[in-house]
């Protein structure tokens, strides 16, 4: 895909049958996509500034016991020192995408060491 906007909806709508697929409860479909979701998100807001027709790769591999999906971008890498967890006793305004990642999936990992861009590794187990 690439990092225009209306590109969500196209991998939701892919990644949804991908998962339905592999017999994945509807619940846990729903939370891989939640995740998914907005790791593009902010890929397109923070890697690529909003700039449009920016590559974004992603990819399912389906193991007995495990899903992972790897989500690759070509822009500014990641760096977790500029960010912060959302302050759950109020109603943030921002901040809540990773964090709503770690709810959705079993494990979160990224890779910086890279020529260019970050790569985020999500794992679901069965």
């Amino acid at each position: 895909m690439t990092s225009d906007a209306d590109q969500l909806a196209r991998m939701r709508s892919w990644l949804w049958t991908q998962l339905v697929g592999q017999s994945l409860p509807l619940e846990e479909c729903r939370r891989v996509l939640v995740a998914v979701g907005e790791i593009c998100n902010n890929i397109i807001t923070h890697a690529y500034a909003g700039a449009s027709g920016q590559p974004i790769a992603i990819a399912l591999s389906v193991f007995p016991d495990r899903l992972i999906i790897d989500v690759e971008d070509e822009g500014v890498p990641y760096d977790r020192r500029g960010y912060a967890p959302p302050d759950l006793d109020t109603v943030p305004e921002r901040g809540m995408g990773l964090f709503l990642v770690r709810q959705s999936v079993d494990e979160v990992a990224f890779d910086v060491a890279r020529p260019r861009g970050t790569r985020w590794t999500l794992v679901k187990y069965r």
